[in-house]
C-alpha cells in the first residue's frame, strides 16, 4: 500500500504569501524551518516549502506571523516549471490541514507609529593609544586645558611559579582627547 503523508512542526521564517489565481481560487505559499536532531556541533535545519490550494487553509495561514511555531499536514509533491528545453523541478508539501502551536511576540514596524523617544547619539570612535609608560598608576579626567586623560590599567599577572619572573609593573596609559 502506497502512502504519502508529511507532518512538519517548525518555525515560520517569513510572512505567508497569498495569491489569487486566474481560476478564482487562492494559493497560499510559505516555508517552514524544521530543526534536525543534533549530531555533532551546531544545529542543522531544513527549510521546507509548503503550498495549499484549499480555501480553509489559506484563510488560517494568512493570519500567521514570522516566528510562529506551526504544524502542517499534507503530502509531498514534485512540481515542474520552465520551458521545454530547460525544465526544472522541486519538491514541496501540499498542505491539507494546519494549526498554529505558539505565537512569539514580534514587533513589526510599519512606519506609521509615533516617533519613539529620541535615540542617543552613537558612541564616538576610539582612537589608538599614543604612548604607554611604566611607573606609578595615575588616574585623571579630561580637561579642556590638558586635552588628555590618564587611565589606570590593572597590572599584568605573573604566570611563573615560584617567583622566577619579575613582578608585574603597573602602567600609565595616556589617551588623547576624543574632542
Amino acid at each position: 500500500m502506497d502512502r504519502n503523508e508529511v507532518v512538519l512542526v517548525g518555525r515560520l521564517p517569513e510572512a505567508v504569501r497569498i495569491r489569487s489565481l486566474q481560476s478564482g481560487s487562492t494559493l497560499g505559499s510559505w516555508r517552514v524551518i524544521v530543526r534536525r536532531q543534533q549530531r555533532g556541533r551546531g544545529t542543522r535545519v531544513d527549510t521546507i516549502p509548503c503550498v495549499s490550494f484549499e480555501p480553509e487553509v489559506t484563510v488560517v495561514v494568512a493570519e500567521w506571523l514570522p516566528d510562529d511555531m506551526v504544524e502542517v499536514v499534507g503530502s509531498l509533491r514534485r512540481r515542474w516549471w520552465g520551458s521545454e528545453g530547460a525544465k526544472s523541478s522541486g519538491y514541496e508539501v501540499e498542505v491539507h490541514s494546519v494549526r498554529r502551536l505558539e505565537r512569539r511576540v514580534t514587533t513589526v514596524l510599519t512606519g506609521e507609529e509615533e516617533d519613539p523617544a529620541p535615540t542617543p547619539a552613537p558612541p564616538r570612535p576610539v582612537r589608538s593609544l599614543t604612548r604607554a609608560e611604566t611607573g606609578p598608576v595615575e588616574t585623571g579626567t579630561v580637561t579642556a586645558e590638558e586635552g588628555r586623560a590618564f587611565t589606570a590599567v590593572a597590572p599584568e599577572p605573573s604566570h611563573a611559579v615560584g617567583g622566577n619572573t619579575p613582578a608585574s609593573v603597573p602602567r600609565r596609559v595616556e589617551v588623547p582627547s576624543l574632542r
